[in-house]
């Protein structure tokens, strides 16, 4: 190859690397000139003081993470979730957790932040709490806290663990048995001895013993298999001299019988559970130790929901008190029962195991006919729901699931509150009373539950009877209607189906109060009582004035009547009349009821005895005038001079 064509292609290969290599160069911003973020987030200036400082935060360079003008919904981070936003400079341990099988929770949930502090600390490695008291910000410390600790807890955590994950289960940094031999010598004659000569490092330690904290001697799982507290391992292992002596001498459930022999008749029920039919009690139990009662594997709700994965919803608000406090066993046998789902005792018994007081209910007159039947599972959810009283449905829905027809009648103009809310109990009990309609209250006392400030202005003379007796379905309906206040019937007829001499007297008069004639009782009547008679809302005068506004036209409404002394029921009737204006009698005997008197004011004003009189109002105002003696304001100009013989003889 010719020289000039080396040189060339050197020449080539360095200008490539010049330029793959550089710096980056921005272009420069245009603008204002960045203002540092301490200016403003002065409290992080401590932060540098602290022993160990983050890299990024450390340079200032605050932009690695943060974006400067921050981001909508997800605050100011450049990468939407934590673990991404650390592994953009932590590559090495994003390469890692793609590649272990076991990774510890909080980094599967895509979080850094419950351990480390993401500017700086005063402890290695940014964490938030030294050595282990960083472990035990999520791990209850119970079980690390018993009288016989394991050597290593004085060392911290990270002795076995790995903080971040590994390939062995429990985030451990070696295979179990490699890591236990680490410390204990497998073939040392005491640890041979202690194990009865059993090739034990053929197996899990953990299977006996706990890695953390015992009650018990020698690190042992806090429930212990009887043969294994008694160093029996011959009651269920081969000899010791047996190629396999780890072996069992039988198979599972035949292992377990040998000795279980009551448990075995006492499991031949009507209703068996699978895996005691099959005999596969290893499924449930360790055939050595465990950390839980009857050496289950797991805990009092996990050991079930192992399995059953989709029913029982355990994650609820309302969690059923029993599986709280002792698991699915305080209903359910594990093993065999007479009852169908292995209940201990009848499906229609079992809840009245515990709710004797609701049991007692089963006494009274009326009863939900669920209650009644004792189907406890049509309205409750055996195990929790979200719901109060874990009921299956939300409350303002249950009781409709049933109550269809009711649901559409409700349907009306005018809702009871409670009927609104859709709050049934409100009124009703959900499973038995004394009451018909399986009401709260005895009928008379239901509705002052509620409206019991209804009664406080209310007198004996101005109450009307029926509120009185407290008898308010007479006029209401207790859950809607079509007319206003939730009255059975419009106000005019409903009214009527009390006072129906009223109603006939009323049809067949020529003259109606306006709202008598428009149905309108509630105009002057108040419907359950006030402290005046007949229940009116005000005293007559007032009352009628609220609406006759134009009869008074003076501010002191002086006249005929006056606001204090006038009654307007002295001369009016107040529903209907043969006369004209509701008046109680004709002109003049109307008037002579009051002015029966000829005195002699009277007759120099009249020149006729008051027998003589046709009528009153030809010359007088019947309610208010400005001019003395209530005439009326236009008069006749002789009539005005008093001179009457210019027209009458």
């Amino acid at each position: 190859m010719k020289k000039e064509h080396i040189n060339l292609i050197l020449f080539l290969i360095i200008f490539i690397i010049f330029v793959t290599c550089a710096p980056e160069r921005r272009p420069p911003r245009k603008g204002f000139v960045p203002k540092p973020c301490m200016d403003c987030h002065k409290e992080k200036l401590s932060d540098f003081e602290k022993k160990h400082v983050h890299s990024p935060m450390k340079e200032r360079d605050c932009e690695a993470c943060h974006l400067r003008h921050g981001r909508l919904a997800v605050k100011t981070f450049v990468e939407r979730e934590e673990r991404k936003l650390c592994y953009i400079c932590h590559t090495q341990m994003a390469a890692d957790m793609d590649n272990i099988s076991h990774v510890h929770t909080v980094i599967q949930q895509g979080k850094c932040l419950p351990c480390h502090d993401p500017h700086a600390s005063e402890n290695s490695f940014l964490q938030k709490q030294p050595g282990s008291e960083q472990c035990f910000a999520c791990h209850e410390q119970t079980t690390f806290k018993r009288t016989m600790r394991h050597k290593p807890l004085d060392d911290g955590c990270l002795v076995c663990h790995d903080a971040h994950g590994s390939q062995y289960k429990y985030n451990l940094v070696k295979e179990e048995g490699e890591l236990c031999q680490s410390c204990h010598n497998y073939t040392e004659s005491g640890f041979i001895a202690s194990h009865k000569n059993y090739p034990v490092g053929q197996a899990q330690c953990s299977g006996c013993h706990t890695s953390h904290s015992s009650t018990h001697d020698k690190l042992l799982r806090e429930s212990v298999h009887e043969p294994l507290k008694l160093v029996q391992c011959e009651s269920c292992h081969k000899p010791v001299t047996d190629p396999n002596p780890l072996d069992v001498i039988a198979s599972d459930g035949k292992l377990c019988y040998s000795c279980h022999e009551k448990e075995e008749k006492e499991y031949r029920t009507a209703y068996r559970h699978p895996l005691t039919d099959k005999g596969q009690c290893q499924s449930c139990h360790s055939p050595h130790a465990s950390d839980y009662p009857k050496i289950t594997l797991r805990g009092k709700i996990e050991i079930c929901t192992a399995c059953h994965t989709e029913r029982p919803e355990m994650n609820v608000a309302n969690l059923h008190k029993p599986i709280i406090e002792q698991g699915c066993t305080a209903c359910h046998n594990p093993h065999a029962s007479e009852n169908l789902f292995y209940l201990k005792a009848s499906e229609k018994r079992i809840c009245f195991t515990c709710h004797t007081g609701t049991e007692e209910e089963l006494k009274e007159t009326y009863m939900h006919e669920p209650f009644a039947k004792i189907e406890c599972t049509k309205c409750h959810d055996s195990h929790g729901t979200n719901n109060p009283l874990m009921v299956k449905t939300h409350m303002t829905k249950l009781c409709y699931s049933c109550h269809k027809e009711e649901a559409k009648a409700f349907f009306k103009t005018y809702v009871h509150t409670p009927v609104i809310n859709r709050l049934c109990a409100s009124c009703h009990k959900s499973h038995a009373s004394t009451y018909s309609k399986l009401l709260n209250s005895s009928p008379d006392q239901l509705c002052i539950n509620c409206h019991d400030s209804m009664y406080i202005e209310v007198e004996e003379d101005g109450i009307h009877p029926l509120f009185r007796d407290k008898d308010c379905k007479a006029c209401h309906d207790p859950h809607a209607s079509d007319y206003v206040a939730s009255t059975i019937l419009p106000l005019k007829e409903l009214c009527y189906t009390c006072h129906e001499t009223m109603e006939r007297d009323v049809a067949y008069s020529s003259n109606k109060h306006l709202p008598v004639d428009e149905g309108k009782c509630t105009a002057c009547h108040s419907p359950h009582g006030t402290k005046l008679r007949y229940q009116l809302l005000n005293r007559p005068n007032e009352l009628c004035l609220s609406c006759h506004e134009r009869i008074v036209t003076t501010e002191e409404r002086g006249g005929h009547i006056t606001m204090e002394e006038g009654d307007c029921l002295s001369c009016h009737t107040s529903h209907y009349s043969e006369l004209k204006g509701l008046l109680n009698d004709k002109d003049p005997a109307l008037c002579i009821q009051c002015h029966l008197t000829d005195t002699e004011r009277l007759l120099q004003a009249h020149r006729l005895t008051i027998s003589k009189i046709n009528y009153c109002t030809t010359c007088h105002e019947s309610h208010v005038t400005e001019k003395p003696g209530m005439l009326k304001n236009i008069m006749h100009d002789p009539f005005s001079r008093g001179d009457c013989e210019v027209c009458h003889e």
